[in-house]
């Protein structure tokens, strides 16, 4: 079966691939962890920031992440946090959070591209949810 996708869409997805490489090792990390890829236009790395949280927590947000890709000149981001449980359902509050980043940084024209969920039971993508 062929499927019709658009220069954008292959972009994305080959943006999604090499942020799974990117944060992977996460996946297997004892405590929590939030990362950031800050991106020019043509989607190349121009810096990262990892955070270090508790057994299940962490915490990220949209000051930190503002501040960065401006320094950066980003004009795109791809976020990353890991389930030490193993288990990369997103939850409420993952929801929540990605949602209030989504629109803090929409605000000063910053994309986020995707929020990467990383469990060793697999990951999950909220822009392929619908979330960002």
């Amino acid at each position: 079966m062929h499927h019709s996708v658009n220069h954008a869409d292959v972009r994305s997805i080959e943006t999604v691939a090499a942020a799974r490489d990117l944060f992977k090792g996460l996946a297997s990390a004892p405590v929590e962890y939030a990362g950031a890829a800050y991106l020019s236009r043509d989607l190349r790395v121009l810096g990262m920031r990892l955070v270090c949280g508790g057994v299940d927590w962490v915490d990220l947000g949209a000051r930190t992440l503002a501040v960065d890709a401006l320094a950066f000149g980003a004009h795109g981001i791809v976020l990353a946090h890991n389930h030490p449980s193993g288990d990369p359902t997103p939850s409420a509050q993952d929801l929540a959070h990605a949602r209030r980043v989504g629109r803090a940084l929409a605000g000063i024209e910053i994309r986020v591209i995707d929020h990467l969920i990383v469990a060793r039971r697999g990951l999950v993508s909220l822009r392929a949810l619908g979330i960002v």
